[in-house]
């Protein structure tokens, strides 16, 4: 499901071609995952980020089981960092 939808940044003014919309679109993923992994990593214990960062040579399942298991903010880690970064493009949807 993609988060930054075209429904949104129409909404916001902003009128994208599809290479452009694209790569906003990656941007966003990427940026996202960046900051609600940084975010999971203030929450851990040292030993639980070494054991992150052994599982993340591994398979995205089994990361996510981990997770789920063992961060009880991740909900509303990943809503939050939605949240701000969706502000983000609105708040300077005149400079896309």
């Amino acid at each position: 499901m993609a988060l930054l939808t075209r429904d949104f940044l129409t909404d916001l003014g902003i009128q994208l071609d599809d290479a452009n919309y694209q790569a906003l679109s990656e941007h966003f993923e990427t940026t996202l995952h960046e900051r609600v992994i940084a975010e999971i990593v203030e929450e851990l214990t040292p030993e639980q980020a070494e054991e992150l960062a052994n599982l993340q040579q591994g398979d995205e399942a089994t990361v996510q089981q981990w997770l789920t298991e063992n961060v009880q903010d991740l909900a509303d880690i990943v809503a939050d960092e939605v949240d701000i970064l969706l502000g983000e493009i609105a708040e300077n949807s005149e400079a896309i």
